[in-house]
């Protein structure tokens, strides 16, 4: 099976003309407005097995919808690398600015929105069901919005992972299972009530058949791995570092195992 959560296999099955039609469909049900796969078009669809291998680039889906005046960036992201919130405005401002010409008019500048999947738990909701934020700047005594030139979505698969199985599921919940790599029962209720979720599945047995697709998507997959892991590596460093710290304080070591998430033999 592939993995969805690849983002080349995303890219593939999202970010191509062919599947248009799959990638209005989730765009509709993210951001609640009808979108139809004529009113898109795909922009940066090419990228180098040079660039697919780098474990650090950012394989997104741009499009535009420019009957609305909008771009659109959609992105997975697997690992927790950073500052999620300030890399995101980082990729936002520099899509929003580009077209921008010296000298040009500021009311050309279109409405630019990110959609961001994430693997990784980023906030703490009030509301334990909810795993899809939708922010914009506003002013909080009133709630006016400044602008609507920002938008940006952050769907948090862990949130919806861990919530109870359902005999129903909302649209949204249904695209964001199809993506946290669901199968059996659950894929086949899902792809019941999303009928594109059926075709995107058709197009990961095509996708999987070929033999460059798949060697890039291994390339990918073989590059994240070992970005996770160097992550995880210094991760684990720091919190050694940590931990030694804590005991030259006279902090006990069965707290400061518990705190840290370490064992004894890590401290070695």
């Amino acid at each position: 099976m592939v993995n969805r959560k690849n983002d080349y296999a995303f890219k593939r099955i999202f970010g191509h003309e062919d599947t248009k039609d799959i990638l209005a469909r989730f765009l509709t049900v993210v951001l609640d407005v009808q979108i139809e796969p004529g009113e898109l078009t795909l922009v940066h669809t090419e990228f180098s097995p040079e660039y697919v291998a780098d474990k650090a680039s950012v394989l997104d889906i741009q499009v535009r919808r420019s009957a609305n005046h909008e771009k659109m960036n959609i992105e997975m992201q697997i690992a927790d690398d950073g500052d999620l919130a300030r890399r995101v405005l980082f990729y936002w401002s520099k899509g929003y600015i580009e077209d921008l010409k010296e000298g040009g008019d500021y009311g050309t500048l279109p409405r630019m929105v990110s959609i961001i999947v994430v693997d990784f738990d980023v906030h703490e909701w009030k509301n334990k069901t909810k795993f899809h934020g939708a922010f914009r700047v506003m002013e909080p005594e009133e709630g006016k919005v400044f602008s609507d030139a920002l938008e940006i979505h952050v769907l948090e698969l862990p949130k919806l992972r861990r919530q109870p199985v359902k005999k129903e599921w909302g649209a949204l919940e249904c695209w964001c299972l199809y993506l946290d790599n669901a199968g059996g029962e659950i894929m086949e209720n899902i792809a019941g009530k999303e009928p594109l979720i059926r075709r995107a599945r058709t197009v990961e047995e095509v996708f999987a058949k070929d033999e460059e697709e798949r060697r890039l998507y291994e390339l990918r997959e073989k590059g994240r791995r070992s970005f996770e892991s160097a992550l995880n590596a210094s991760e684990r460093k720091v919190r050694r570092e940590v931990a030694r710290s804590m005991l030259a304080d006279g902090i006990p070591l069965e707290r400061v195992l518990k705190i840290t998430s370490l064992t004894a033999k890590d401290l070695n």
